[in-house]
């Protein structure tokens, strides 16, 4: 097992496990002209990301494998040939500072924009977005727990309401708050936002799909829309009739 050279007050990483860091001496270690790094202790691992990251915005990153300072280092540690040190390094540098995901496949980033849409009452782009995220229709904010039919009520977005509800969100979907605030529903958020008419459509809603989940699912919508008569059940029949 090779050693490191000393560093003046090496820190530790507080937001990588040992495990992580092991993981990361193996990545090394498979790189040719490395293969050193898979005997590499956790403290020397420390030290050198240490070193690789006080270089962060004082040289370019390609440039940090060439400093005296960061050769000696690695030489060291068993890692002798430049190409060599310089994979290492950037192994390093993709540990420490890791490029924020694609728009495309950050989760929350996409239930955020999606629970926006719905405020706003942007159907088309919300429409767009749930086509190839089917799982962002139960998607909900962090701290109040709100769906996207509690922004759309909040934002009085009443396509939107009526949309969501036909995608299968129930409108009277109660909240999930992290604190021990009691659970809303749509229309009440309407009710503390004074979107009266999102309050109005929320209570047809509500009554029209509690009256087609009462209905059965063996019932075809013609069938379903003769109960609704039969019923008086007009908000119902609005709804099939859509």
């Amino acid at each position: 097992q090779h050693g490191v050279a000393p560093l003046p007050s090496p820190s530790t990483m507080p937001d990588a496990s040992v495990a992580e860091r092991t993981l990361l001496g193996q990545r090394i270690g498979a790189i040719s002209g490395a293969e050193a790094a898979k005997g590499w202790s956790d403290e020397a691992i420390c030290k050198l990301l240490d070193l690789v990251k006080s270089q962060k915005g004082v040289v370019e990153d390609r440039d940090v494998c060439l400093l005296g300072e960061v050769k000696a280092a690695f030489r060291s540690a068993g890692v002798s040939r430049l190409s060599s040190r310089e994979a290492a390094v950037q192994e390093m540098q993709r540990f420490l500072f890791p490029k924020p995901k694609p728009k495309g496949e950050d989760e929350a980033g996409l239930a955020k924009e999606f629970l926006k849409l719905a405020q706003h009452g942007q159907l088309l782009e919300a429409r767009q977005l749930l086509q190839g995220r089917p799982k962002l229709l139960h998607a909900r904010s962090t701290s109040k727990g709100y769906t996207a039919m509690h922004y759309a009520a909040m934002g009085a977005s009443l396509p939107l309401l009526e949309w969501l509800a036909e995608q299968g969100l129930k409108p009277d979907v109660l909240s999930q708050p992290k604190d021990a605030s009691p659970a809303l529903t749509p229309a009440q958020v309407a009710h503390d936002y004074k979107r009266d008419a999102a309050v109005a459509s929320l209570s047809r809603l509500a009554e029209a799909y509690a009256f087609l989940s009462s209905a059965g699912a063996e019932l075809d919508d013609a069938a379903k829309l003769r109960a609704a008569a039969r019923a008086g059940c007009s908000a119902a029949a609005a709804v099939l009739l859509r």
